[in-house]
């Protein structure tokens, strides 16, 4: 627990202090956390390894119906078979080919290969023999499903760094949030476009479905999600003909202050609502959430983790002047600001939702942590996690208030 704190909390802090240092900085940041946060979702692939081979030296795989035949491929050699009698019985592992076609052609056997198996295997190989099948170890005539390896193609990694990149320098260069949708729609087609052909032209592996639901979403849930960091550090310039008053620099936070408070307010909820469920979960958790998904989360700690995420905006909204919900200003903001205090409480319960998410993701791709590039945390997507649906929720919030 004291290395991952530690972690938590310098991590924590380069962002604040990127955030403080200005919009490169941010822009920077980003668009690394995009790069790496897609390799880390392609490396999840694919959802589930190969058959393993059998516990039973007697277990077969199927590879063919045959009109009833019943083509199987046995995990074992006859000279590896423990029982003597086989090898004289009819349809067994021995060494009488013809027997064992004919016992099988009536139904009564489940292990017989074809005739060109056993002429292009080695003479001295086990697998020459009737009925025997190839070891995992690549012998001449094995077969994939045996071998216990995934059965997949390396999703392209360039495509989706690529993909990832283009939608956040769509979020740094567009100037609103319309813009940024038909932007980023351009950019969805074409990647779609070239993942297709990628796929046509390289993707091997059987579980295709799969693999281009990977291809296809993961830059939209890493690359699309994670530009809306730009969005919201740059919201003050271009909502600032809304409340002059507001962003006046003579009477309130200047124009370049105000994405660069909101995007600190987005970070401290998300890191507080975090720490709370986690804090909470471990001291007085006893009722799981989502046991199939994660087994840790408790119910107590999501509720804690909510309180947590609400006094975080209540305070934050003091100390970072965010305004909103204020009428009057004599030198302090003297309305009560509900607005933040709403927004921090769907941050609480969203940032769960995409803690969930992401865990979901890995029970099925049976990983414990999408990489191990952060002690005690794992991969940097374990600590994207939260925060991507913390900005976009942020930012159409706040979008839709100064709208109104």
């Amino acid at each position: 627990m004291l290395l991952r704190t530690v972690s938590g909390l310098l991590g924590l802090a380069v962002l604040l202090i990127a955030i403080w240092a200005g919009l490169f900085w941010v822009f920077a940041l980003t668009l690394l956390a995009a790069i790496v946060g897609i390799r880390e979702f392609y490396r999840l692939y694919p959802p589930s390894p190969a058959p393993p081979e059998p516990a039973d030296s007697d277990a077969c795989f199927p590879v063919a119906d045959g009109g009833g035949l019943g083509l199987y491929l046995s995990n074992t050699s006859a000279s590896e078979d423990p029982n003597p009698a086989h090898a004289t019985e009819p349809g067994s592992h021995g060494s009488n080919p013809q027997a064992g076609y004919e016992a099988g052609a009536a139904g009564n056997i489940s292990d017989v290969v074809t005739a060109s198996h056993q002429s292009s295997a080695p003479a001295d190989s086990p697998a020459t023999e009737i009925g025997a099948c190839p070891s995992a170890g690549g012998q001449s005539g094995s077969f994939p499903e045996a071998s216990g390896a995934p059965d997949t193609t390396p999703l392209p990694t360039l495509l989706g760094a690529a993909w990832v990149a283009a939608f956040v320098i769509a979020g740094a260069g567009a100037s609103g949030v319309f813009q940024f949708w038909g932007i980023s729609l351009g950019i969805l087609a074409l990647g779609f476009f070239v993942a297709v052909l990628w796929l046509i032209a390289f993707y091997r592996g059987v579980g295709w479905p799969a693999a281009s639901a990977y291809l296809l979403l993961g830059p939209i849930y890493v690359g699309f999600l994670l530009a809306h960091v730009m969005l919201l550090a740059q919201v003050g310039e271009v909502f600032f003909k809304l409340d002059p008053l507001y962003f006046d620099p003579e009477a309130g936070p200047a124009v370049y202050e105000v994405g660069r408070n909101w995007l600190m307010f987005a970070l401290l909820v998300n890191f507080a609502t975090d720490s709370g469920a986690y804090l909470v979960g471990r001291a007085i958790g006893r009722h799981p959430m989502a046991p199939a998904t994660s087994p840790n989360k408790t119910w107590e700690g999501a509720a804690g983790g909510f309180a947590c995420a609400i006094i975080a905006a209540f305070l934050l909204d003091g100390i970072l002047d965010l305004g909103l919900g204020a009428t009057v200003w004599d030198g302090a903001w003297t309305a009560v600001n509900w607005q933040p205090l709403l927004i921090g409480a769907t941050v609480g319960v969203g940032s769960q939702f995409g803690d969930l998410l992401e865990s979901r993701l890995k029970r099925i791709s049976q990983v414990k942590d999408s990489g191990a590039l952060l002690p005690g945390h794992g991969g940097l997507l374990d600590r994207l996690d939260s925060l991507l649906i913390t900005f976009p929720t942020v930012y159409y919030l706040l979008v839709a208030v100064l709208r109104l």
